[in-house]
Formats: C-alpha cells, structure tokens, sequence
C-alpha cells in the first residue's frame, strides 16, 4: 500500500500551486462532506469561506481521492424536496 504524506497549507493558492488548479475540488454540501469523510476517510486539504455559495464553507479535496466516493454518493444521496405548490 502506498501511503502519501499529508502537507500542511497556509493559503488556498499553496494548495492551488501543490496540485493545480484542477486538482482540487471545492465541495459546499454538508452531507456530502460528512459522507466522504466518514466513509472514506479522506479528508479535505483546505477549508474556507465558499467563493460561489454565501453563506456556506468549501472543503477542498484532492480531485483524485473523490472519484469512487463520488460515484457513491452520486448513487445514495439524499434527494432533495422539490414539490412546488
């Protein structure tokens, strides 16, 4: 098994510069964090205010770890309600 050894950032461009700009994926959905972290055990590489979503915080995580655990979460996420009355 091979292990990466985990670097510690002190910006979001350090982690940009680490593993490119589309080596990272910011992720803003609470539940699909938790999911990710407790089934998988990965953890996010950098955590933030969200760019894009007010209000809410962006878990950055490495692009390649998030493949299989996307692809689950894709087939057993919650579904949102979206009746309109």
């Amino acid at each position: 098994m091979r292990y990466i050894k985990k670097q510690v950032f002190d910006s979001l461009e350090e982690v940009k510069e680490a593993f490119g700009d589309n080596g990272i994926i910011p992720i803003t959905e609470m539940k699909q964090v938790i999911f990710y972290i407790s089934r998988y055990l990965i953890q996010p590489v950098w955590i933030c205010p969200s760019e894009t979503n007010h209000g809410k915080m962006a878990y950055y995580f490495i692009k390649a770890e998030t493949k299989k655990p996307y692809e689950e979460w894709m087939k057993s996420r919650p579904v949102k309600n979206t009746k309109k009355y």
